[in-house]
């Protein structure tokens, strides 16, 4: 059952890095979910409630991620509430439009459009742009590491 167990947890590992690189695949919940499947058939017993409280709590914090990272950068590189609203929502346009890497040119580009109608200065609302994209950029690294540290925990427990 061990190997039956490991190949369950990498190809949802494998579907997690997917998810972060590709957003319209719910990547981290599939990680995580794969991580219990591959417990639950080695035995919860064997594996311990450990480990699955800490792939749990690193899902959340990859979801708090990805939900700030591309506004935490526009606000660091100096974006108003509009270069935040517009990087947000032209991720979700860039994703829409142009998947499966919509999502980072569309944080650019929301952002600068935004700001240049809220009326500022072209090089400040570049800026909060380049800020939007690098977030964004930030977050899926951020996410890729998790599912890698979710592999670090699992496969230990599952051994």
């Amino acid at each position: 059952m061990t190997w039956l167990a490991l190949g369950v947890l990498t190809l949802s590992l494998l579907v997690g890095l997917a998810g972060v690189v590709l957003p319209v695949l719910p990547g981290i919940p599939v990680a995580a979910l794969g991580a219990v499947a591959a417990a639950w058939i080695r035995g919860f017993d064997v594996v311990g409630v450990m480990p699955l409280v800490w792939v749990a709590v690193l899902a959340v914090v990859a979801q708090l991620v990805d939900m700030a990272a591309g506004a935490v950068g526009a606000k660091v590189y100096g974006a108003g509430r509009a270069g935040f609203w517009g990087g947000v929502i032209g991720s979700l346009a860039g994703l829409i439009w142009f998947p499966p890497f919509g999502f980072l040119l569309g944080a650019l580009v929301g952002a600068v459009g935004a700001e240049l109608l809220a009326g500022r200065a072209f090089d400040e609302a570049l800026r909060a742009g380049v800020g939007a994209f690098a977030g964004t950029l930030g977050g899926v690294v951020a996410k890729a590491l998790i599912v890698v540290a979710m592999a670090v925990v699992m496969v230990p427990a599952l051994l």
